[in-house]
């Protein structure tokens, strides 16, 4: 009982320890599939890394090679642009532009044109230069270029000069802006021609251009005198990198809207004149004539305004100015003679006595003969007969500058119609004239057209309307010809009712149309003969 017992125990001992075993070889077995399991994941995971670190190595070469190149082309970049900043640097100039129709140069430069042009440019270009000295910039102001521009109408320029008695010739004025500009090649006073703002629009044109040329450090602008720049000089005010290159130039006192932009403004007193010529400023009604100047006895014909005569009439010397009475105010004279004594020098000549005979013209006025005395034959006649009164030509235009035309109405329904439409047939394809009919004298040595056909004066008042209905080639602001028989602006203004199909809606001048009653009022009226208009307003 007892082996059987003890083997029944050992054998159970047997069992519990194969179990025991079983068991914890099934732990180990789990553990260890556990354990590969972690182990492939760490494996997985390796692999990834890898491949994630072989990527990122590509990429961080990548990243490097792209870093050099943009490095290699950041330093072309610099180069490049010290490059153009040194030649931006190396054509820097500064402009100074002036309207020498209102800034003057001052009277001692004129005066003595051959050596004052080119002094007063070399002052103006020093002046400036003092100026810069003080100015903050990043250029070299003693050694940079500067370029001058004027731009004037010299012709009358030079002749509101002459009559304000500061230069004695209107080629004075001449004189000076061709010594000026012959003074320097970067020098120029450019003689605009007539026209209204002829020297505005080239200042503003060379303005805006300089402005857009970053070669451009410093542009000088001489035009406070007039408010119409101030629109212009607004818009750049709005641009600081613009207006801090602009420097106005005050020579008579600046208009108040220009001490408002933001804008330096600086004088040169020793090269401009500051006070206003004598005769601006002024209606021609109250203009008074300078002392010093010639007075001549007659006006100067003239066809329109003569802004660049250099020619008057030379002054006559009082023994030869006769005073004389008109026909028609002359007393009837019961004596055929009247004395007047003219003392001579007695060393030389014996006194002689002139008289003066008074004659009947046969023609309703009469003529004075003047003769020494004891003879004949030295007899002058003097033809003061009565005369047709000549008509005043005039010409009229309005607050904007624009030529007003005279009022026309379209000719009667009359048979003169048909008679003029008539001589116009036969004489076609050519035309009748104008300048032979309509002004009276045709200059062109070989004109084409028609001038030996007789036309009644209803007939000439029908061709001055079909002229009428014409547009002037040279427009409504330059045409200065007090016989322009062409029109300036629409004939049915200020109602006109062709709409864009009126051949004065599209012209090389934009829209001539006058469509409101205050474009239809004079200003100005210019008066053939006189050298100033009559202000109206």
């Amino acid at each position: 009982m007892d082996i059987r017992n003890e083997a029944e125990m050992a054998i159970g001992d047997t069992q519990d320890v194969l179990q025991a075993a079983t068991a914890w070889m099934g732990s180990f077995i789990a553990t260890d599939q556990r354990k590969d399991k972690i182990i492939q994941e760490l494996l997985r995971r390796l692999e990834d890394t890898e491949e994630t670190m072989n990527q990122l190595r590509g990429d961080l070469a990548a990243e490097r090679k792209s870093r050099r190149d943009y490095q290699m082309e950041s330093d072309k970049s610099n180069q490049n642009i010290k490059r153009l900043e040194q030649k931006i640097n190396d054509g820097s100039f500064i402009a100074i532009l002036i309207d020498g129709d209102g800034a003057k140069f001052a009277d001692h430069y004129l005066r003595s044109p051959l050596e004052g042009g080119p002094v007063a440019a070399q002052a103006l270009k020093q002046a400036v230069r003092d100026y810069l000295q003080s100015d903050n910039h990043d250029f070299n102001s003693e050694d940079i270029p500067i370029i001058v521009r004027a731009y004037a109408n010299l012709n009358d320029l030079a002749k509101s000069l002459r009559l304000s008695n500061v230069i004695d010739r209107d080629d004075d004025m001449r004189t000076f802006a061709e010594q000026f500009t012959n003074s320097r090649a970067e020098v120029d006073f450019v003689n605009v021609g007539r026209g209204k703002e002829n020297a505005d629009s080239k200042l503003r044109k060379m303005l805006n251009h300089y402005l857009r040329n970053l070669h451009c450090k410093k542009i000088f602008v001489a035009c406070c005198h007039d408010n119409g720049y101030l629109h212009d000089l607004r818009d750049y005010s709005d641009y600081p990198e613009l207006a801090n290159r602009i420097v106005l130039v005050e020579t008579t006192p600046a208009e108040n809207g220009f001490k408002q932009l933001p804008f330096d403004i600086t004088s040169f007193n020793n090269v401009f004149r500051s006070n206003p010529l004598l005769n601006e400023n002024k209606k021609p009604s109250s203009f008074s004539m300078p002392s010093g100047l010639p007075i001549h006895p007659f006006p100067a014909p003239a066809t329109q305004p003569d802004f660049g005569s250099q020619r008057s009439l030379p002054a006559i010397s009082p023994e030869k100015q006769m005073p004389v009475r008109p026909a028609a105010t002359t007393p009837p004279f019961t004596d055929s003679t009247a004395s007047t004594p003219a003392t001579m020098h007695a060393e030389t000549e014996p006194q002689l006595t002139r008289t003066a005979s008074v004659l009947s013209s046969g023609n309703g006025g009469v003529s004075i003969s003047y003769a020494k005395a004891g003879g004949s034959e030295s007899l002058q006649n003097i033809d003061i007969a009565a005369k047709p009164k000549k008509m005043t030509k005039t010409m009229h235009f309005n607050s904007d500058g624009h030529r007003i035309d005279p009022p026309t109405k379209h000719p009667a329904n009359t048979p003169a119609q048909n008679t003029y439409q008539s001589k116009l047939e036969k004489v076609a394809p050519s035309a009748f004239c104008n300048d032979h009919y309509l002004v009276g004298k045709c200059k062109r040595p070989n004109c084409e057209r028609v001038h030996n056909v007789d036309l009644s004066p209803q007939e000439v008042a029908i061709h001055r309307y079909k002229a009428r209905t014409s547009v002037c080639p040279r427009g409504p602001i330059e045409c200065f010809d007090y016989d322009c028989y062409l029109s300036h602006h629409c004939l049915k203004d200020p109602r006109c009712t062709r709409g864009s199909g009126c051949k004065f809606t599209n012209t090389e001048w934009g829209n001539l149309h006058l469509d409101t009653n205050e474009k239809l009022t004079p200003s100005l009226r210019w008066t053939d003969g006189i050298d100033f208009p009559d202000r109206l307003d």
